[in-house]
């Protein structure tokens, strides 16, 4: 089970309650985000994330954690 801080869960928590399960369900990334995700992807692979790149792709992989745990506590109430 993933740990979130206090504060992220209380945004989760108001974002599941006051948005549909399926509209939760149904985010997504943009397509110019998830190209510059890959980008970072890839370099970070290499070896060849710059300081900033770094920051942005941790920044990046946070915010998918955090999505992750909005989805499946989505997928809970959905069941309720």
């Amino acid at each position: 089970m993933a740990i979130v801080p206090s504060v992220y869960d209380e945004l989760i928590e108001y974002l599941a309650k006051n948005a549909s399960s399926d509209e939760i369900l149904e985010f997504q990334i943009s397509p110019k985000a998830r190209e510059r995700a890959e980008y970072l992807l890839e370099r970070s692979s290499l070896g060849r994330l710059t300081p900033s790149e770094r920051i942005e792709l941790e920044q990046m992989t946070h915010f998918d954690g955090l999505v992750s745990v909005l989805k499946a506590r989505a997928l809970t109430n959905r069941g309720a």
